[in-house]
């Protein structure tokens, strides 16, 4: 009888596959996780970008008195990537003095007068257009989250926008960020995508 008592005792099949499902589940729920972070540290750039170049126009602007546009939509015009996907690009290379600045073709030509400092390859395409006060012909922004953004009738004071838009996962859907002069809010559309 003791040796009865002193039996080793295995796990049955059904102990053994409960154990299994558990740990496949914690195992999807960290790379779900996982993805949602890699996803918000791309957004990170769109917005340490756009904090640059927002700086950069205040700065071009207290000399010049107007803001810089590089395309004539948020949309279009992207600069570095044209057609944003997951694959990295760099800003560009030297800048030659007088390089024209042709805004409906992205070019490294129209961000020569903003002294941005890049200092890796970017995932996210970028747009700015600015404009001086009193002006009703604001930009078409992109909706934010399905609502569309709220805009002043007419500006009292020389503004600009600045839109990044990226697909990091390249899954066909676009994250977009807007900053503006009005706020010093950044707008984000489908962050992680």
């Amino acid at each position: 009888m003791s040796r009865r008592r002193h039996a080793r005792r295995a796990f049955t099949l059904v102990e053994l596959m409960i154990v299994v499902a558990i740990v496949s589940i914690l195992a999807m729920l960290a790379v779900v996780g996982y993805s949602k972070l890699v996803g918000s540290a791309h957004t990170t750039e769109a917005t340490q970008m756009i904090q640059s170049i927002r700086t950069a126009q205040e700065a071009y602007h207290a000399e010049t008195q107007t803001y810089v546009s590089t395309s004539p939509t948020l949309t279009g015009g992207l600069y570095p990537n044209a057609a944003p996907n997951n694959i990295k690009t760099s800003w560009g290379g030297p800048v030659i003095t007088g390089q024209p600045c042709n805004p409906p073709a992205p070019s490294l030509g129209c961000w020569a007068a903003l002294p941005i400092h890049v200092d890796s390859a970017l995932m996210y395409g970028y747009a700015t257009i600015g404009g001086v006060a009193g002006n009703l012909g604001f930009p078409a922004v992109p909706t934010i989250n399905g609502a569309v953004v709220t805009l002043p009738t007419a500006a009292p004071t020389d503004w600009y926008f600045i839109s990044a838009i990226g697909d990091t996962n390249n899954n066909g859907v676009q994250c977009t960020v807007i900053g503006s002069s009005f706020t010093n809010d950044l707008f984000i559309d489908k962050e992680g995508e």
